[in-house]
């Protein structure tokens, strides 16, 4: 992949999304490796048969034919998902993917155009312009954050270990997760809503609603009933695939409490290592100075993991220069060499200053 992190709103970490295969998921972080999340949104992403090989570390003797991987990426066409938008309370359809069509130029590629969603989901820039679009007339603006997931999930085996991964690492830096069991599962796709009139299940959106507001007519079809059959069979071997792999951020993963009502499980902690529990404190004052130029905190700590922050900040002096041409003016930046004027200190860093956030 050439991303070292997936990067997704939490929209869609949080989002019921109903894939029918574990190529589905791969398919999309395949697409998400494709992505620059905090660069410009685009309309289409190109992805080739190779593309694909590579990220399974596999051989095409030992996998699909490109027939058929193009056959899996057309069927996310007609995927379908939902989410709760907090912001304005309401239930939300989608789909992340309007079109594929074979490359004419380029054999076994795809051109893959993204919908409105699978742009709001992966490109910051339109995550942000729906968040201003949906909010409230004279209400703050608030972010709904982003996942960065490591590209590593790919290797774990299932789509919904893949998910369960995949909503742990929203609270990476803190280490601590509760989430509702019904709720988990709902995500996991073990819970199916029954009408009781027609014994029809409901659509997606509306079994997202039924989370959150369980109404009389409607049942639950729930393909692990049992707690306890669903820690054994789905939960720790989960933990256990994840906790394997010691170069991803989450580490040492268990469940650390079982909040119950009666006799009946329902809600769950989760801990782990919190990746900013182990920064010193002067890669914490690192921290500091480069989230307020506008990187992201993971972002900020994965350099640190990978560079340190003395290079970090040798870079940075080598580098930039800082103006401040009226007292208690805001300061201008500039590039030493060229002498001009940094515009966009974020993108700068990026792109110039830490080319191993874009690999």
């Amino acid at each position: 992949m050439e991303n070292k992190y997936l990067n997704q709103s939490n929209f869609f970490t949080r989002s019921v999304f109903n894939l029918k295969k574990e190529i589905h998921k791969d398919i999309v972080y395949l697409i998400q490796s494709k992505i620059n999340f905090f660069g410009p949104t685009q309309d289409s992403i190109t992805v080739s048969y190779d593309d694909y090989i590579s990220m399974k570390k596999t051989k095409r003797n030992d996998t699909y034919s490109f027939s058929e991987f193009s056959n899996f990426v057309g069927e996310i066409k007609h995927v379908g998902g939902a989410f709760y938008n907090k912001i304005n309370n309401r239930f939300i359809s989608f789909n992340i993917v309007d079109n594929v069509q074979v490359d004419k130029e380029n054999a076994e590629t795809l051109i893959i155009d993204l919908a409105k969603f699978g742009k709001i989901f992966f490109f910051k820039e339109a995550l942000l312009a729906y968040i201003k679009e949906i909010t409230p007339q004279g209400k703050e603006l608030k972010y709904s954050g982003h996942t960065q997931i490591e590209q590593n999930a790919v290797n774990l085996k299932g789509k919904r270990r893949k998910k369960f991964f995949e909503i742990i690492s929203q609270f990476k830096n803190t280490g601590f997760c509760r989430i509702a069991f019904s709720e988990l599962k709902m995500y996991l796709g073990y819970v199916e809503v029954i009408d009781k009139e027609t014994q029809q299940p409901i659509s997606a959106d509306e079994q997202l609603r039924l989370i959150f507001l369980p109404e009389d007519r409607y049942e639950f079809k729930d393909t692990a009933p049992r707690y306890s059959i669903f820690e054994r069979d789905f939960l720790l071997p989960a933990i256990k695939n994840i906790n394997q792999d010691q170069s991803k951020d989450i580490k040492n993963l268990m469940i650390s409490n079982k909040i119950k009502s009666g006799r009946r499980v329902t809600h769950l902690d989760f801990t782990f290592n919190a990746l900013g529990a182990e920064l010193t404190e002067d890669e914490l004052t690192t921290l500091e100075h480069f989230v307020d130029f506008g990187l992201d905190e993971s972002q900020v700590k994965y350099l640190l993991k990978r560079i340190g922050y003395k290079e970090m900040y040798g870079r940075y002096m080598h580098s930039v220069e800082k103006k401040v041409y009226d007292e208690g003016g805001t300061p201008k930046y500039y590039e030493r060499e060229s002498k001009k004027e940094i515009s966009n200190m974020s993108g700068y860093l990026y792109t110039v200053l830490f080319p191993e956030l874009a690999k």
